[in-house]
């Protein structure tokens, strides 16, 4: 009877070590996801640092028409530009579903450089604060919706966050 207690402890041992492991490698992934970098900030900034102003969209049905999206970069971050000096880096991408809005083209603006205080201080193309992407659209009469989502990376002076998707839907008049 010992040997099988013994071996039992010995099975329960190795589970309890292999999960208390799993645990740990997991623990620090959660918390550097709650990471707030940057000191002083609002309690209320969200986590994704970066939000789609929720404008609404009016144009003449039937023809090609410019509109802008609005996003914002939450103060103390920045994000690649669409086309960032190095290949590594994640560019900032504007997915949009195929749908009642047809678009024709899409526009990104020029970053702006921003140059890091970490390592050799290199220098990126960014967005800060207020950016617009212009589309050129053909919408028919009535609401639309235009969907998709913002991909993107947002980083602060220290350290940047995992990609996100921010979720893109603007109501669109056709009139």
């Amino acid at each position: 009877m010992k040997k099988q207690v013994t071996g039992n402890r010995k099975q329960e041992t190795g589970f309890r070590g292999r999960l208390l492991f799993a645990m740990a490698l997991l623990i620090p992934v959660a918390q550097a996801q709650d990471i707030q970098f940057g000191g002083d900030r609002p309690a209320e900034a969200h986590k994704d640092h970066v939000s789609l102003a929720p404008d609404q969209i009016v144009v003449d049905a039937g023809k090609p028409q410019v509109v802008e999206l609005r996003f914002h970069v939450d103060p103390g971050f920045h994000i690649n530009s669409h086309t960032p000096k190095d290949e590594l880096l994640i560019p900032t991408v504007l997915k949009l579903d195929v749908a009642a809005v047809k678009v024709v083209s899409q526009d990104y603006p020029q970053g702006t450089a921003f140059r890091l205080a970490v390592g050799d201080g290199e220098t990126l193309d960014v967005y800060q604060g207020e950016f617009r992407v212009k589309l050129r659209v053909v919408v028919p009469r009535g609401v639309s919706t235009l969907s998709g989502s913002l991909h993107y990376q947002a980083c602060d002076n220290a350290a940047c966050f995992p990609p996100r998707n921010l979720p893109v839907n603007v109501a669109v008049t056709g009139k």
